[in-house]
């Protein structure tokens, strides 16, 4: 009888090896590499600091959820294991709502309405502007000269500048929610050069910073603006009823174009996103009755999609059932869109949604959130995890995790 062959020793992988194989990993197996061996952790942690580190990362979907004893904790349900890991939830930064998730980093918001920058896998932070550089908004002080309320004044771009006698104050907390809408990055906070784009009330109007920056920069060109994404140095953003603009924030001045005038007459949930192909797809979610809501388990609401390739040429959109061997993921996220060749764990041809209605976030936040994936052809809707594992509070955002650590001296304190 054969004695049985030993077992491999995974520690005596060559280096060169190893790097490819860790490289290959999705973000909880490539963390879980780190405690195989002493070999595999110098080896992640060698990724770690040369920034060599698995660029493609199938999305997750980020939430808080309930820890032993009642405490919040982060969740993180991954697409590509079907499994969920819960870790505790960050107390620096706070918080309180958060407002984009792009390029493995959520914009969060704390009890000041103030954002930062979180990598929620490695725990970087990076502060932005104050709330108070924005062009709307004016500190209210109390009598000691302490930051009370934020005061917000309603006008845009036009001239002669008209502000309405009645303008609104908030509490330091409620203002966020009340006032952003959604911020998208141009890259990696990580690599330097990163603008955070902020759509925001009043108006949906757009303000910019760059990383290290100390103000926020208004854009008075246009307003109702829902969703935005960067693609080749310019940023697109869509209006509630379909108008294109492309801004370019790169030079000495801003360059703005109009790609596509108002082509939607009902008021939507508009998104935007530049496929492979280079084709520009406009994603409307609209909320229809339930014909089912009165029966016992059942929402009062269900999501309608359409998907719409923008015809520039001819000022139009198109109305499309196949998006082949792609699928959309649409939220608080920045829109995406990923081919399933390159992510084999997603379904093609659908939808991966979360619940971005601004006025159940702010007026209904017991109601439990919407997410799911929708089958563009067949319009029908099913769960990503059942039973659901988040709370109604934070609402699920879709994360691309990262693991890239970053250098800057910006962190919070």
């Amino acid at each position: 009888m054969e004695a049985p062959s030993p077992a491999p020793d995974w520690s005596e992988l060559p280096a060169d090896v190893l790097y490819s194989v860790l490289t290959l990993l999705e973000c909880p197996d490539l963390l879980r590499s780190a405690a195989v061996c002493a070999a595999w952790h110098t080896a992640y942690s060698t990724l770690r600091r040369t920034s060599i580190y698995p660029s493609r990362q199938t999305p997750c979907l980020l939430y808080c959820t309930e820890a032993g004893g009642g405490r919040k904790a982060l969740g993180m349900y991954s697409l590509s294991e079907r499994r969920s890991y819960a870790t505790p939830l960050p107390k620096k930064p706070p918080i309180t709502n958060w407002i984009g998730s792009s390029h493995g980093w959520l914009v969060t918001m704390d009890d000041k309405s103030e954002l930062t920058l979180l990598n929620p896998i490695t725990g970087d932070a990076i502060a932005l502007p104050p709330v108070t550089t924005l062009e709307h908004v004016k500190p209210v002080l109390d009598n000691d000269r302490v930051l009370e309320k934020y005061q917000v004044f309603y006008y845009d771009g036009e001239i002669p500048r008209v502000v309405e006698e009645d303008t609104a104050i908030w509490s330091l907390e409620k203002y966020g929610h009340m006032v952003y809408l959604k911020a998208t990055l141009s890259c990696d906070p990580s690599v330097g050069g990163c603008i955070v784009m902020l759509i925001h009330q009043p108006y949906g109007q757009l303000s910019f910073a760059k990383v290290g920056d100390d103000h926020w920069n208004w854009l008075s060109i246009s307003s109702y603006y829902r969703d935005c994404v960067y693609h080749n140095g310019w940023f697109y953003a869509v209006t509630e009823e379909g108008a294109t603009d492309a801004y370019n924030l790169h030079g000495p001045s801003v360059i703005h174009k109009r790609l596509l005038p108002q082509i939607i007459q009902t008021v939507s949930k508009c998104h935007v996103v530049r496929a492979r192909s280079g084709d520009v797809l406009q994603i409307i979610r609209r909320q229809l009755l339930n014909p089912d809501h009165e029966q016992p388990g059942s929402r009062e609401w269900v999501t309608e999609i359409k998907v719409y390739r923008v015809d520039f040429d001819d000022q139009k959109c198109v109305n499309i059932k196949e998006i082949g061997d792609y699928a959309l993921f649409i939220g608080s996220s920045t829109t995406s869109c990923l081919s399933v060749k390159d992510y084999p764990d997603l379904m093609p041809n659908h939808v991966y949604f979360t619940d971005d209605d601004d006025a159940t976030h702010i007026f209904r936040k017991d109601d439990p959130p919407e997410v799911g994936i929708y089958d563009i052809k067949n319009n029908t809707t099913v769960n990503v995890v059942h039973p659901e594992l988040w709370m109604n509070w934070l609402p699920p955002i879709w994360l691309t995790p990262s693991l890239a650590k970053t250098d800057t001296v910006l962190l919070v304190p």
